[in-house]
């Protein structure tokens, strides 16, 4: 699965009550990047923000976030 699956994924669990901050600031990201690579990692660091400022909310998603930064391990790293 591509890592935007798991980004749509995370979008759907964040359509709970008092989430909609934090989807609302990863989607931002997402539409901001101009390119594939820059909205990676313009997401990634929204999603780096809500592990540290927001743990509540990233434990909602955080198998989604893993899957996401294992992408990155397998496309950027090899």
């Amino acid at each position: 699965m591509s890592w935007i699956n798991h980004l749509y994924v995370i979008y759907q669990k964040l359509d709970a009550p008092g989430c909609e901050e934090v989807k609302h600031n990863i989607l931002k990201a997402q539409i901001d990047g101009c390119n594939r690579g820059e909205i990676y990692f313009s997401v990634l660091q929204q999603l780096v923000h809500i592990k540290v400022e927001k743990a509540p909310v990233y434990e909602l998603i955080k198998g989604e976030v893993e899957n996401i930064i294992q992408y990155s391990r397998e496309q950027y790293l090899n």
